[in-house]
Order: structure tokens, then sequence, then C-alpha cells
């Protein structure tokens, strides 16, 4: 079935033109960049804030910069601005580790891509206080009176979005866990990861995830293959560290016959840390984005705390917004955890921050469930802004110890059964979202938008239970279809002396070829640009021919009258399809195995 979505029924335009249709749609006037927030009347600290810590964003094309620690530019105020803060011996630092080139850069090229206004990452700056905790407050506010500035904030602290996680090692010997795994699973249990994984491009192949976690035990035997050493950005202050890699074990674990199996085990992956702190939450994002390009992912496993109830999704801060909305801009899928304070983002503290029609970062902000159960988990935050939800609790993973311990270092063998949070949560959006952007690009040779991935998700996801919103379980299959990928598919009486019926589906006209082997390869042929043959030898092209109308093809055969073939599986289809017109030239489908009953 084919839907907007769908490459072959859309018009793809330039960026120059996005950004004039835009205009003119608007009356003419330039795009609006996203509100960051509104000056207070007065700043209001919290136990949650950071001492000595806070942000200050000048307004757009101020063109300020740090020169020789003095805040230099053409716009008013500036000497004044470096005045107060010499009075009170605040210390000025840049926000971002890139260069300014390469972050104006950076924002032009998403503006020119997605056609919305971006803010510019060269305008934030960090102050540092050496006063008492109060003395921010009293920063803040007098910043806030300067017209050069737009806003100015404090910092609140950040921690791991989990929830408690009971630790009782045991064990001898690394058993497979993977049945374990229910999130895996078809809907409504799971996002149904293994069908999905029978299609080309499924399994994270060419595509980097950037992590920012406090940190990780990035040598474990079941995430070694894609993390190890792979750290970016800030110098990484802890080993091991359970969280980032129970996070790990959902979406890389290899596929290795022994502990658990990610949900996209081939993707790379980068280790972006903000070493515990929340004044890094906006760097170690920055440090990922910068590291990956379109199509790639940021996953934030962060929850940060302030003014409003905390904690919260650390996009509510202007900086850590403003960089993800360009990270979307540019094509980057950003993940991130929504938090677990039971906190409602419509509520009138946050300020419409998590409103969309007040303003959108492009990312995905991802509740819990309780565990298998589709009702909202007692401590996941929710709200309209939440645009889908996993497993937030007895989540089986790497890490932690409780499922399994062995081995020195026993860290490097340890296995959870009760991971949990909003925590435990992203990593399941995320891998279902890697793994339909990798189908998508294995059959049509281009990524999804990030606002294209998402409806998508959110659209054919499987509806949430009971609670407040957090957003439908991202359902692959349903998606695959929604996209209009061919696929092929088996049915029928499978017995001994029964029959069954493969039925290839795809766009009427095009060319499609059903073929079938008694084998199946483990490690696929790679045919550019149709994406993976999974068919071993001898191979079979069983039916070959145009589409109908109906963009379906169908083939049928019968079971030999023998019992000794029950329990077996007599073979595999595959399809392979031709396009007419849109863009790839063809792809091969999914695989599906002939089970004798």
């Amino acid at each position: 079935m084919k839907t907007v979505l769908h490459p072959r029924t859309i018009t793809l335009f330039p960026p120059i033109v996005l950004l004039a249709g835009l205009a003119a749609a608007q009356g003419s006037e330039a795009p609006q960049r996203s509100p960051l927030g509104e000056k207070p009347n007065r700043t209001v600290l919290v136990p949650e804030h950071e001492a000595g810590i806070l942000e200050v964003k000048f307004v757009h094309g101020s063109g300020v910069r740090l020169v020789q620690e003095r805040f230099q530019g053409s716009a008013d105020g500036l000497d004044a601005v470096d005045a107060y803060l010499d009075s009170v011996d605040a210390v000025r630092h840049r926000l971002f580790a890139q260069p300014d080139g390469w972050l104006e850069a950076w924002r032009l090229s998403g503006e020119l891509a997605s056609g919305r206004a971006l803010h510019d990452l060269t305008l934030f700056y960090r102050i540092t206080l050496e006063g008492p905790t109060a003395l921010v407050a009293e920063v803040c506010d007098a910043l806030n009176a300067f017209d050069v500035v737009e806003l100015a904030y404090p910092i609140g602290r950040v921690e791991d979005a989990t929830a408690a996680v009971m630790v009782a090692p045991a064990g001898s010997g690394t058993p497979d866990f993977e049945a374990l795994q229910g999130y895996r699973r078809a809907a409504p249990l799971g996002i149904d990861a293994d069908y999905g994984q029978t299609f080309s491009g499924s399994h994270g192949q060419g595509t980097t995830i950037a992590e920012v976690e406090t940190g990780w035990t990035d040598d474990h035997e079941d995430i070694a293959h894609a993390a190890e050493g792979n750290y970016i950005g800030l110098a990484p202050l802890h080993y091991p560290w359970n969280h980032g890699t129970a996070v790990l074990g959902e979406l890389v674990g290899d596929d290795n016959g022994f502990g658990v199996r990610g949900i996209v085990y081939e993707a790379d992956v980068l280790l972006s840390t903000h070493q515990g702190s929340g004044a890094n939450i906006p760097t170690a994002v920055a440090n990922a984005a910068a590291a990956v390009g379109p199509g790639d992912v940021v996953v934030i496993e962060a929850q940060c705390f302030g003014t409003p109830p905390s904690p919260f999704p650390c996009e509510f801060v202007a900086s850590t917004f403003a960089t993800i909305e360009t990270a979307t801009a540019n094509g980057i899928h950003v993940f991130a955890a929504a938090g677990n304070g039971n906190v409602n983002l419509d509520g009138a503290a946050f300020g419409g921050a998590f409103d969309r029609d007040i303003r959108d970062s492009g990312a995905f902000i991802i509740g819990a469930s309780d565990g298998s159960s589709l009702n909202k988990a007692s401590f996941s935050n929710y709200g309209s802004r939440l645009d889908a939800h996993g497993w937030g609790s007895t989540v089986t993973t790497a890490g932690y110890g409780d499922l399994f311990g062995a081995g020195s270092p026993v860290e490097l063998r340890e296995y959870t059964a009760t991971f949990s949070g909003t925590s435990s949560a992203t990593p399941i959006v995320t891998g279902a979202g890697i793994m339909l952007n990798g189908i998508y690009r294995g059959a049509y040779g281009t990524n999804l938008d990030p606002f294209a991935l998402r409806d998508l998700v959110t659209l054919t996801g499987t509806p949430q239970g009971t609670g407040g919103q957090i957003g439908p379980r991202p359902d692959v299959r349903a998606a695959i279809a929604q996209l209009g990928i061919p696929r092929i598919a088996v049915a029928g009486n499978l017995v001994p002396g029964g029959s069954y019926t493969v039925t290839h589906t795809g766009d009427a006209g095009d060319l499609y070829v059903i073929c079938f082997s008694p084998e199946f390869l483990l490690s696929p042929i790679q045919i550019p640009p149709y994406g993976s043959l999974y068919l071993g030898s001898p191979f079979f092209r069983i039916q070959t021919g145009v589409l109908s109308a109906s963009g379906e093809a169908s083939y049928s055969a019968s079971i030999p009258n023998d019992g000794t073939l029950a329990g077996t599986t007599i073979g595999y289809y595959e399809s392979w399809q031709r396009f007419q017109s849109g863009p790839g030239g063809g792809t091969f489908t999914n695989y599906v195995p002939i089970e004798v009953q």
C-alpha cells in the first residue's frame, strides 16, 4: 500500500526551493527560529542546579565572539556585559568545542536542507563563578537585563535515565539470553525486530550510533566489537559503567550465539560522555552530532534537572535544544529519553517547551511502558510531545550482573534481566528507527528525513494502553508495509501432505522473480544496489513476471506427505523486484522459511 511516505509518490525539491517555498507560505517573511524561552522576571535556583555555572545566549546576528577572555562583536552593550562580568569575577568560556566556522557551516547546511531557521551555536557561552551558589541567579538576572543577551539561565544536574536495578551476580559460562529479549518479538509484545532483520539493510550496517552517556564498559564481551575504544569529545571518566553497557547491549549486542542479540548489531558506535555533569550535556550532544552524518543517529541517554518539575528531557535547556534542532535539520536522527519523574511535560511550568505548536527539535522523545505491558510505567514522564515508547522494565541486556556474571574481570561478562526506566525504553525505539531507515535506504538508496521517520513510527506503532501519553510502541512490520517496501510472505497448511502459497507484494507493473533454495546463507551475498541475497546453493528461480494491478504475485507448492519432515525447515524463499520508476533500481525482499509443523 502506498502512502505519502513512499519515495515513489513524492517530489523531492532542492533545498533552495524549500526555503523559498517556506518564505512564500509565510507571506515572503523569513522562517522564524524556534523560541528558546522567555527571559524570566527573576531567576529561581533550586537544589538541582549546579553551583557556579550558567549559560548565556546572545541575540541572533550580534556576531559575538570570545577573544582573549573578552566578548567582541558589532552589537551594542558588549563592553557593559564584560564590565559587569568582571565585577563578579566571572570567567567566560566557549560552550562548543567545534570551530566557529564549522558551527556556522553546519547551521547553514541545516537551513538549506530543512527550510528551517536555526539558532547560531557560536552565540552560546558558559560562565563560571567562584562566589556562592546564590550568585548564579543574580548574574542571570543581570545578564538578562542587557538587550544583546537573548537568554541567560542556570544549569541543572544530570543523571542516567534509569530506575533501580537489582544486582546479584551469579553463574559461570555465558548462556544465550536471546529468548528472554521479549522486546524483539512481534507486536504487540515487542517491535518485531526478528521480522525486520530478514530484510536487507536491517542490521544497522552503514549506520553510526553516537551515544551521549555517563560511561560504558566498552570492552564488555557483547559490545566490544562495536564500541571498544571509540571515545569522542570529552575524556571518559567512568569505567566500568553498567548503564551505557546495558543501552548498547540492546542496540549492538553481538550476534555471536551467547549473551544478547542487539536490534541493530552491525551498527558502528561512538561514545560521547558528559562526564556526569549537566553543564557538559550540550557539549556532549554537539560532539556526538559533529561526528556523524545524515542517516546516522545520536542517542541521548540522560535526564536533566532544574527549576521546572524534574527530571525532564535535556532538550528543555536552550543550548541543547538548539544543537538537537540543528542536527535533525542536517538529517541526523536524534532519540532522547523522556525522563523518570512521572512529570507532565505539557505542564505550565515548561512554558510550552514541549508544545509542538511552539517548537519542535525533530528528535524522538521516548517514554516507558510497564515492561511488556502497553500501559505507562508509573515513573515515566508523559505528554503530547512524547513520540513512542519501549519497555521500561524487565529488559534483558548486557551489564549489572543480576542475570549472570562470571570470570575475571566479571564486568566483561555481566548481564541483567531488570534494566529499566526510559533508559531501557530509548534503545528499543532507537533500534526500530535505525532498522526502518536502513531497510528504506537499502531499497531506495536514500535516507528517511528525521521527521518522516518519526511520523512513520508514530503512525504505525501499537497504541499504548492506560496512563498519560507515552506514544505507541514501534511495529516494524507495520511500518515496512506502510513504506511500500517489497516483501514476501508464506501461508497455508504447513504439514506433511499439505500445501503453501508464497505471495510477493510490491508495486504494480514492476518485474519480480520469486526464488527458492533449500539452504540459507548465514553470510548473505551483497549484490549492489539491490541488497542482500540470503539464499544459498542450489538456487532456483521459481517464478518470474510482472506484478499485477493489485501489486501481488503468488506461487503455490505442495509439501511431500512424509512424516519425517515434521519439525523441519524444507527451504527458504526470497524475491527480487526491479523498479520501473522512482529512486533505486530495485531490491530484494525479506526471506521466509518453509517450516513444516
